[in-house]
């Protein structure tokens, strides 16, 4: 895929994010409302996104690259709790500070932002390894995201290994993956209906975003030079040590390649301010810095694309 044809869907998705935004400056969207599309993503369209783009016949090429993809993704998020500890040392940050910067370093948005940025650049395959690369990251922000959360809360921090295993994202990648591994492919009448919901996930994410966006405020979020070195390193620093270490290291190329790279590339997780509200934490810093990378990701993902493009 050139590099027109690639800034030309990522450029799709962020119209679609400016379309979000003024519906909520209209008070088209409420902020009850985006909590009801956020549910109706997470619980309905994704898992039918997922589900319906691994409906490919069982191939050693395919099940070769999937392991290799989940070995990356797992090289990926050590990574990145490695950079988070070094970024969070030299920042000498305290408390609860500590712990967003440190959760806003580690998991990045694969959920609204990911998913649909791979499909419009990849499609179906893509969406296929894209959820295969997610496993790690259900597992982890469910347990070392807790830990992180939860370390100067009140709260219990015991980690809840049916959170980690038994949610929509991890539920339809272990169903989709088994019709994969045994060629089973879902009847016509079932599959149109998982399609047309699927196809509904990209243009929801995007409106979604914007919306949540448009709740936030650039200007403290620009005034916090913690939340700007975050921004740096979650949108370019890492994906770059991403791509340059599969490239010029292991020698990969294709979607052993991309999808990490652009994965890598996402604005952080909005698992952040979830957590942050059920853990006492400090909500409003997570928000700001979930809004501050998702506006920046604006530029730096087509920037990323722009780079892996100049380099293929």
């Amino acid at each position: 895929m050139n590099f027109m044809t690639t800034f030309n869907q990522v450029f799709m998705l962020f119209a679609l994010i400016l379309i979000g935004y003024a519906a909520n400056k209209k008070e088209l969207i409420t902020q009850n409302l985006n909590k009801e599309l956020s549910n109706i993503v997470l619980y309905i369209t994704l898992p039918a996104l997922i589900i319906k783009s691994m409906q490919y016949d069982f191939s050693k090429e395919m099940l070769k690259s999937s392991i290799g993809i989940i070995i990356i993704s797992i090289f990926m998020y050590l990574m990145s709790i490695l950079i988070s500890f070094f970024v969070i040392k030299n920042l000498d940050v305290r408390g609860k500070i500590k712990d967003i910067i440190q959760f806003l370093i580690i998991f990045p948005n694969v959920g609204f932002m990911g998913y649909p940025v791979i499909s419009s650049i990849y499609g179906d395959r893509g969406v296929f390894y894209t959820a295969l690369f997610n496993m790690p990251f259900n597992i982890l922000v469910w347990s070392v995201g807790v830990i992180i959360m939860s370390r100067n809360s009140d709260k219990d921090n015991k980690i809840s290994i049916k959170e980690i295993f038994i949610n929509p994202g991890m539920f339809a990648i272990i169903i989709g993956y088994i019709l994969f591994l045994l060629s089973i492919k879902i009847p016509t009448p079932i599959y149109n209906i998982l399609n047309v919901l699927a196809n509904t996930t990209t243009p929801m994410s995007m409106i979604l975003i914007g919306s949540i966006l448009a709740e936030s405020s650039i200007k403290q979020a620009l005034k916090n030079k913690y939340l700007l070195i975050v921004s740096c390193l979650r949108l370019l620093i890492i994906p770059c040590i991403v791509y340059f270490t599969l490239k010029e290291v292991f020698h990969l190329k294709g979607l052993l390649l991309g999808i990490p790279s652009i994965v890598s590339a996402m604005p952080s997780a909005a698992n952040c301010a979830i957590f942050a509200t059920k853990y006492d934490n400090d909500h409003i810093l997570a928000s700001q810095g979930i809004f501050i990378t998702t506006l920046l990701s604006v530029i730096t993902i087509p920037l990323i694309v722009f780079l892996m493009n100049s380099k293929l």
